[in-house]
């Protein structure tokens, strides 16, 4: 009988299941929504994981007649939730044929550090929409800083950079200073009218709160855009780039230990990206490793969940590359 590997990163976007042999061999990927249960709740994300295993399975049991499944992992954003809701939640996320004790939930965290090294111990910041840094021993968080979410942290986080984007503008419009680049470029997004000042005061205060607070995310690119035009976006991505940097020097990194970026604000090339690194290589004289698809993460941490749990040697770092190289391109 073929054995298989299952690994889930479900996330604010969308909710993604790899099916994947012992050779390293990702036999299947599927989709859904996104299953983030603290954004659409602890039913649907359920609901949306076990359509996506039950989607990936059937397509994968195309490539064996006969399979079963050895281990899987839950790579989930907001995994506390999940945590907390116990048995109801596994029940309502695992199609019939697989034993909920051969499942790990863990969080997002980990599963962006085990897609960049095979290493068991290290560190994984990230700076999505939000932010936050944790030490990770084999799918497991040992300390963590951050990840609070946009209320009560997220600095240096997609979210973060926009509101610092627009509050750089109602401190220039409200204090009647000449518009910078960057209050023009919020203005424009937010197509709010700036002829007269008083119209852009309170679009600025008003258009923010009429939306979802993450959509504010979707002004960052903008911000680190006109880092070498403008002062106030100068400022605001040095101040991301020291927030990020401290969330991890908090750990108090070992030297020798992996540390991996993560997340699209520490992943696109720009000056936040750039910044870290350097912040980080005069710090630590270490590198940075970046993360990869969060699938790739939640299959090798089920293989070792399949190793530890029969008892066998632990897998081999070339097992992590194989699911590197076929999992580029998903």
């Amino acid at each position: 009988m073929r054995r298989l590997l299952i690994g889930a990163d479900v996330g604010g976007t969308s909710t993604r299941v790899a099916v994947a042999d012992r050779t390293g061999a990702v036999l299947t990927v599927a989709r859904q929504p996104a299953g983030n249960p603290n954004a659409v709740g602890v039913q649907t994300s359920a609901e949306r994981i076990r359509a996506a295993i039950g989607d990936a399975l059937r397509q994968a049991q195309g490539f064996s007649a006969e399979a079963g499944v050895d281990a899987v992992v839950l790579g989930i954003a907001g995994f506390g939730t999940a945590i907390e809701a116990g048995a109801e939640f596994l029940d309502a996320a695992l199609p019939d044929e697989i034993a909920a004790s051969t499942v790990r939930i863990v969080s997002d965290l980990a599963v962006g550090y085990a897609s960049a090294t095979p290493l068991p111990r290290g560190y994984v910041v990230i700076a999505g929409t939000g932010s936050g840094a944790a030490e990770i021993d084999r799918g497991e968080i040992l300390a963590r800083r951050g990840s609070w979410g946009w209320l009560l942290g997220d600095e240096g986080g997609g979210f973060w950079l926009g509101r610092e984007a627009v509050r750089s503008a109602l401190a220039e419009v409200e204090r009647r200073q000449p518009y910078g680049a960057l209050t023009r470029a919020v203005l424009d997004e937010l197509k709010i009218p700036s002829a007269d000042p008083a119209d852009a005061l309170a679009g600025l205060v008003r258009v923010p709160y009429l939306s979802r607070p993450v959509e504010l995310a979707e002004l960052a690119p903008i911000v680190t855009g006109l880092v070498d035009s403008d002062p106030a976006a100068t400022a605001i991505c040095a101040g991301a780039v020291e927030h990020l940097t401290r969330l991890l020097l908090e750990l108090q990194p070992r030297p020798g230990r992996p540390i991996v970026a993560a997340g699209s604000v520490l992943q696109t090339p720009g000056p936040i990206s750039a910044g870290f690194a350097v912040r980080l290589h005069n710090e630590l004289a270490g590198p940075v490793l970046e993360a990869r698809s969060g699938l790739v993460g939640a299959l090798w941490l089920a293989a070792c969940d399949s190793a530890a749990r029969t008892g066998s040697e632990p897998p081999d770092p070339g097992l992590h590359a194989r699911f590197v190289g076929t999992l580029i391109e998903r």
